[in-house]
C-alpha cells in the first residue's frame, strides 16, 4: 500500500470518527438541555448518530485487517501488534473492546444501582470505558501517522497531516467531554458562574468562595486540556500553521455546543489562542535543539486565550470577575503552560565536555547549550 492509499485510509477513519464524536456531543446536549441532567432511555433517537458513527468506524477499522479473514494474506510491515496480532489500527481495536465492555457493563450497572445524577452521570465507571473506547477509535489515524515517518515526515504540510490533526482534535474533544463540568466554554447546569450568583446568595462568603474556586479550576483544567495535545504533537512533528487553531477552535466549539452556545462567543478566545500558538511556532520553528519557541508558545498562548476570554465575558455576557481573580488566574494558566512545556519537551542536554578527546571531570563543561 502506497503513501496516498495510507493517507486516504487515515482520512476516512478520521471523518468517520467525526460522526462518532458528533454523536457523543449530540447525546450530551440532549441530556443537558432536554433531559435536565437525567440519563434517559438507552434506546432513543438521540443515540442514533452516536451508534451510527461508532458502528461505521468500528466496521471500517476492522476491515482494514484483511489478513484476519483472508487465508494466506500477509500483514503489511506498518501493521502494529496487539497481543501478538498485527493490526492496522491497534488502538482502535482496543477501543472497540473497551466500548463493548462499557456498553454491557453500563446496562448491568444501571440495573443494579439505578441511574446516576450530577457529575456521577459523566464519570460513572462504565461511562469511562465508553469514553475511553471512543477515544481509542478516534485516535487511530494519529497512531497510524505517529509510527509512519515515511508517510508522515516531521516536515509535513497541513494537508498531509490533516488525518492525525483531526484525530488529535477529536481525542481532545472526548477528553474535554469527560471533564465537561470543569470546562470554561460552557455553563454546566446546575453550576453558578462568577458574576451570575443570585443576589440572595452573593452575600454568603462560602457560596462566593466555592464559586471562585470552581471558576479558577475550570480555566486551569481547560488550559491543560488544550495545551497538552499540542505538546504531544510537537514531539513528533513541526506543526504547520493552523494545527493549534484547528484544535483550539474545534474543542471550544464542541464544548460550547453542549449548552446550546450559552457562552458561544468565547469560542473566539479559542481562535485567538490557536492563532497565537500557530504564529509563535511558525515564527520560531522550535526543535530539539532550539526549545525557546516551545516555552514562548506555552507561556503566551494562555495569556492571549484567557485575556480574550475574560474580555468577552465582561463585554458580551456582562459576567465580570474581580480584577485580581481573573488576572491571577490568567497568569497562573501561563505558568501552568510553561511548566507543562518542560515536562513535555525537556531542555537540551549538553553534550559531554571533552578536552583532547578525554572527557572532562563531571560538572565541568566547555560550551553553553541554550535551553
Amino acid at each position: 500500500m502506497g503513501p496516498r492509499a495510507i493517507w486516504r485510509e487515515d482520512l476516512i477513519t478520521s471523518l468517520l470518527s467525526v460522526v462518532l464524536v458528533m454523536g457523543l456531543f449530540l447525546d450530551g446536549w440532549n441530556h443537558i438541555n432536554l433531559q435536565n441532567g437525567a440519563l434517559g432511555s438507552f434506546w432513543t433517537v438521540w443515540h442514533a448518530l452516536l451508534y451510527l458513527g461508532f458502528n461505521a468506524t468500528a466496521i471500517w477499522v476492522v476491515t482494514r485487517n484483511p489478513h484476519l479473514y483472508t487465508r494466506g494474506a500477509k500483514p503489511a510491515p506498518y501493521f502494529h501488534p496487539i497481543f501478538g496480532i498485527p493490526l492496522r489500527y491497534p488502538l482502535a481495536i482496543g477501543g472497540l473492546a473497551l466500548a463493548t465492555v462499557g456498553l454491557f457493563g453500563d446496562l448491568a450497572w444501571h440495573t443494579a444501582f439505578g441511574e446516576e445524577t450530577g457529575v456521577a452521570r459523566v464519570i460513572a465507571p462504565f461511562h469511562l470505558f465508553l469514553f475511553a473506547g471512543a477515544a481509542g477509535l478516534a485516535s487511530a489515524p494519529l497512531r497510524s501517522a505517529w509510527y509512519a515517518p515515511r508517510y508522515y515526515p516531521t516536515e509535513s504540510s497541513f494537508r498531509r497531516l490533516l488525518p492525525p490533526l483531526i484525530a488529535l482534535t477529536l481525542v481532545t474533544c472526548v477528553a474535554a467531554f469527560m471533564f465537561q463540568w470543569l470546562n470554561a466554554f460552557l455553563d454546566w447546569t446546575p453550576s453558578v458562574e462568577i458574576g451570575r450568583i443570585p443576589p440572595d446568595l452573593a452575600a454568603n462568603a462560602r457560596v462566593r468562595g466555592t464559586t471562585e474556586f470552581a471558576g479558577a479550576a475550570r480555566i486551569l483544567v481547560t488550559n491543560l486540556i488544550l495545551l497538552a495535545p499540542i505538546f504531544l504533537a510537537l514531539r513528533r512533528w513541526r506543526l504547520p500553521f493552523g494545527s493549534a487553531t484547528l484544535l483550539f477552535v474545534g474543542v471550544s466549539f464542541a464544548m460550547s455546543s453542549l449548552s446550546s452556545f450559552d457562552l458561544g462567543a468565547t469560542v473566539f478566545a479559542g481562535l485567538v489562542g490557536g492563532l497565537v500558538a500557530d504564529g509563535i511556532i511558525d515564527a520560531t520553528q522550535p526543535d530539539a535543539h532550539r526549545t525557546r519557541g516551545y516555552r514562548l508558545m506555552a507561556a503566551l498562548t494562555p495569556l492571549a486565550t484567557w485575556t480574550t476570554y475574560f474580555l468577552i465575558l465582561k463585554f458580551v455576557y456582562a459576567i465580570e470577575w474581580p480584577f485580581d481573580l481573573w488576572l491571577g488566574t490568567t497568569l497562573l494558566a501561563s505558568i501552568e503552560g510553561l511548566l507543562l512545556s518542560y515536562v513535555a519537551i525537556a531542555p537540551v542536554v549538553p553534550a559531554p565536555a571533552t578536552e583532547g578527546g578525554i572527557p572532562l571531570p563531571e560538572g565541568v563543561v566547555d560550551t553553553e547549550v541554550s535551553a
